[in-house]
């Protein structure tokens, strides 16, 4: 099968293994006051086996006891859509840990324009409990991006944004970024916004054509969050990977060429001025950013200020490895970096010194790099479609991971037959193992995680094939931690944002926090 492979990036939760006490058990159970959400069907997915650690390490000791009965990790609740809607969660959680998603009825399924679906927006608590379902008006395909200052920012067709009050549902504002592009209608429908990232007073947008011609240009555009009314454009190459913003507002983008393997790398302040603009060969889109450091997807190291090169990574190939984040253009869980410390990220198997000497079915390898260098560091082997490690305020790597003698195909790892299941490491810095729990059920862990006070919360895709019916039946599950944590305020792809899992300003007078 093709090299190329789609990765699921994101992240999970502290698990451990349960104690022979424990493993009498048979399957995960909701603690006391705890609220489950069952799914349309009213039943949820038995636990999976534990998984097979990697060839490398060795398996957990029994003495970390794992969240869940039977080596499983412990749900707390669970929702699933009717079966004929489309879900999309992006991982979205405010500081108060309330999660945020949308749902739509599928095109495949109802019988109307893509334009007329109904949708809504969805709010639960940290317990499961509903706080509201908000009708979303047409044109449909809305989706929550991120939560910041008491709003959420939601996308909806023809590239339309919109601020809603986060406690309530209610529209603060909504502006057409398809009209700030083209002022002919019939062209808005083509339009979508691909990015959106904080970059504090603005939001920052990518508005793309997905019908354009050789030629065609994105927009890069910025409007004030509490307004929305627009600040700046430019008009750019088209750009698809997220955008990467640091704590200082400073935007970074790829222009990337595939076939010609060409990537035009542009930088600008949170005020829309050029900073740098350079002209590379291969697809080197910017992929996290820390404390002056830019890491260009897994091959190298730039000057945050310049663009200039630093170093080569020891897992930079001219074979491209596209990522997929879930239907989502979030960049959150790509790597996690801290300038001057640590640098990690999933790739194929590289063949530089340090690098592994033998391969696997799961075909992909979790790389530690020096920061500094690019050289290795550590690696250990991982399942196809990984999540990339997410950094704990316990300096653990959180990891979603699958078998590592699996293969993946074209079904054997989609959808709620699947053929493997889903587990969770916990890793220390050094890429050592400190505990492994599997998910209920075998359903891919696909969306980028939202963690608060030690509880996480992550969708899986539950229909056998997401590409088969266009309709994304998603579940989203809850887990809670062994030990209650937060995500590091540094180890994050974009120093910058508004969303707490997506990094955070630096503090004044103190030192700068490192990457998000």
């Amino acid at each position: 099968m093709s090299r190329l492979r789609s990765v699921v990036l994101g992240a999970c939760l502290w698990a451990g293994c349960s104690s022979p006490e424990d493993a009498a058990s048979a399957s995960a159970e909701s603690p006391p006051g705890e609220t489950q959400t069952p799914s349309s069907e009213g039943s949820t997915s038995e636990p999976a086996p534990g998984p097979t650690p990697a060839p490398q390490t060795p398996a957990p000791s029994a003495a970390t006891a794992c969240s869940g009965p039977e080596g499983t990790a412990r749900l707390a609740w669970s929702h699933d859509a009717a079966w004929n809607h489309t879900v999309d969660f992006r991982g979205t959680m405010d500081a108060d840990g309330n999660t945020y998603w949308t749902e739509c009825e599928s095109s495949y399924w109802v019988d109307k324009d893509p334009s007329q679906l109904d949708c809504q927006l969805v709010s639960v608590t940290r317990d499961g409990a509903m706080r509201y379902q908000r009708a979303l008006p047409p044109p449909g395909a809305w989706a929550v991006h991120t939560v910041d200052g008491g709003q959420l920012f939601v996308t909806g067709r023809l590239a339309l944004l919109t601020a809603m009050d986060s406690a309530t549902g209610q529209v603060r504002w909504s502006v057409s970024l398809g009209a700030v592009k083209d002022t002919n209608p019939e062209a808005h429908h083509a339009l979508r916004v691909e990015s959106l990232v904080r970059s504090p007073p603005y939001l920052v947008a990518v508005v793309h054509d997905t019908f354009g011609d050789v030629g065609a240009e994105d927009l890069l555009v910025a409007v004030h969050a509490d307004t929305g009314a627009v600040a700046w454009q430019v008009r750019m190459p088209p750009i698809y990977a997220p955008l990467v913003v640091d704590t200082d507002g400073n935007i970074y983008a790829g222009a990337s060429d595939v076939l010609e393997q060409t990537t035009e790398l542009f930088s600008f302040s949170s005020d829309g001025q050029l900073r740098w603009r350079t002209h590379r060969e291969g697809v080197l889109d910017p992929t996290a950013v820390d404390d002056g450091t830019l890491l260009l997807g897994r091959s190298e190291l730039v000057d945050a200020a310049t663009g200039a090169p630093r170093a080569t990574l020891a897992t930079a190939s001219a074979e491209s490895f596209d990522y997929s984040l879930g239907r989502s253009s979030s960049p959150f869980g790509r790597a996690a970096m801290q300038a001057g410390r640590m640098l990690v990220l999933p790739d194929l198997q590289c063949t530089t010194e340090g690098c592994p000497t033998t391969t696997h079915p799961g075909d992909t390898f979790l790389y530690g790099l020096d920061v500094e260098s690019g050289a290795v560091k550590w690696h250990r082997a991982v399942g196809a479609w990984p999540m990339s490690p997410l950094l704990t305020q316990r300096d653990s790597l959180l990891l979603v991971d699958r078998p590592v003698e699996a293969q993946c195909g074209e079904n054997i790892c989609t959808g709620e037959d699947a053929g493997i299941g889903t587990f969770l490491r916990e890793l220390d810095l050094d890429g050592q193992e400190l505990s492994a729990c599997a998910l209920p059920g075998k359903a891919p862990y696909i969306t980028p995680p939202a963690l608060h006070q030690g509880r996480v919360v992550l969708g899986a895709w539950t229909n056998w094939n997401a590409e088969n019916d266009w309709t994304q039946r998603m579940s989203i599950r809850a887990f809670d931690l062994a030990t209650p944590t937060e995500p590091a305020t540094g180890g994050w792809v974009s120093a910058g944002g508004g969303n707490t899992r997506s990094g955070q300003a630096k503090p004044e007078a103190a030192p700068a926090q490192a990457l998000r």
